[in-house]
């Protein structure tokens, strides 16, 4: 008789790296305008950030960018009898719009993040920020996880042994093609800032920043299939 049993495995880690998703918009009434505006933005603020950090504008990774017109549509009153009745409508366009999304991942500092956001919030047309705890290696976690996944089914398979009236002999077979599927990747500590006080103390909203930040610890997960053979 053989015993199939799913052994799993669950510690709370805490996370290792920050990553700040930046996106950057701009509105103007042509195509070309709004690329050259858009294109300006992005480059003045990493220069601005390049001078006063630590990090590079090499450091933060273009996912994609847009530009897209959007319309309104508005109702227009009627002019003559033959209006009547109809529902009359034009569409006009509200412009241009340039949008660039980009990431930015580095070891988890709060003290560094804290003077990016500030700082971000001094520069002109400040792009929005959402930051995201993680972890650099989730599946080196996952390993570490094994041994008490083996534990958890050994005991499963004890149990369901005896209820069998059987007794628990070898280990056949070990399962460990799912690594790095359970890992639990939902959690997200998201805030969006839109500082704009230029007369506070730089340092003061870098401490109160880095005060108010006490992310959770992240769930990592693992699970095997373990085969054991029983006998009487």
């Amino acid at each position: 008789m053989q015993i199939l049993v799913k052994g799993e495995a669950r510690h709370m880690v805490a996370p290792d790296q920050i990553t700040a998703s930046v996106t950057f918009h701009e509105h103007a009434d042509s195509y070309d305008e709004a690329l050259q505006k858009g294109v300006n933005l992005v480059k003045d603020y990493l220069s601005f950030i390049e001078e006063n950090t630590d990090f590079s504008a090499s450091d933060f990774k273009t996912s994609s960018y847009s530009i897209h017109e959007e319309f309104t549509t508005n109702h227009i009153d009627p002019k003559g009898p033959e209006d009547l009745g109809k529902k009359l409508t034009e569409r006009v366009s509200d412009g241009f719009y340039f949008t660039q999304y980009a990431h930015l991942e580095f070891d988890y500092n709060r003290e560094r993040l804290a003077k990016l956001l500030v700082l971000t919030s001094k520069t002109e047309g400040a792009p929005r920020f959402r930051i995201s705890f993680g972890l650099k290696d989730p599946k080196s976690y996952q390993r570490g996880l094994i041994g008490d996944a083996y534990r958890d089914a050994q005991q499963k398979a004890e149990t369901l042994a005896a209820a069998a009236g059987k007794h628990l002999r070898d280990c056949v077979n070990v399962d460990l093609d799912n690594i790095g599927k359970s890992m639990d990747t939902d959690f997200r500590y998201e805030k969006a800032y839109a500082l704009r006080s230029s007369d506070s103390d730089i340092q003061n909203q870098i401490q109160n920043i880095d005060e108010s930040f006490h992310p959770d610890d992240i769930a990592v997960q693992k699970s095997i299939n373990v085969v054991w053979e029983t006998s009487d």
